[in-house]
């Protein structure tokens, strides 16, 4: 008996700490650059890894080595110059979205939630707003997409100085350090 009462505490612990995956098949993170004032470029990154804990915080890491804006040159120039690839491998995103939230929300219905989202590019960690809407695709299925544009500034991030040395590069006139991002991503229970 005593150890039937131990696998059911076990199994209960287990549960409760069960994360939410994300599917990265499911999942994409966009971001826009403009350059010269007027022309505007999509760009994203091709692999997101997280998870969503019964805690409610959400945790999101994005490869930047998978960035891709279909140019090979530029991507080079953005992993050496501005994301400094080799000593920062990784951004990493969190914010907190109580499953609660959820619970009772019927299977393709939607909300829309505000929460602090905790960026971290190179050594820099920011909070920024963000404006979701949560949609419950199925039982164990839970989509998360922003609503409004998260808006990065390059500069709050110490990417400034990488942004300027793309410009030279290139040769041109600007590029905006304001980053103007999109997510939508899909979570598995």
């Amino acid at each position: 008996m005593r150890l039937l009462f131990a696998a059911v505490a076990l199994t209960t612990a287990f549960a409760s700490q069960a994360a939410w995956q994300l599917d990265p098949a499911q999942s994409q993170l966009r971001f826009v650059s403009v350059k010269n004032g007027v022309v505007a470029e999509v760009h994203k990154f091709s692999q997101l890894s997280g998870s969503w804990v019964d805690d409610g915080k959400v945790s999101v890491q994005i490869p930047v080595a998978t960035i891709d804006t279909l140019i090979p040159i530029r991507n080079e120039r953005m992993l050496e110059h501005v994301l400094n690839a080799k000593t920062f491998p990784t951004i990493s995103a969190s914010a907190m979205i109580a499953p609660k939230l959820l619970s009772d929300l019927m299977v393709g219905a939607s909300m829309q939630h505000s929460t602090e989202l905790s960026l971290t590019l190179l050594d820099q960690t920011q909070t920024l707003p963000v404006q979701l809407t949560l949609t419950k695709l199925a039982d164990g299925k839970i989509q998360a997409s922003t609503t409004a544009p998260v808006l990065v500034n390059s500069a709050s991030f110490k990417l400034d100085t990488g942004v300027r040395k793309l410009q030279e590069i290139a040769k041109l006139n600007d590029i905006s350090l304001m980053v103007p991002v999109t997510f939508n991503v899909e979570f598995k229970r």
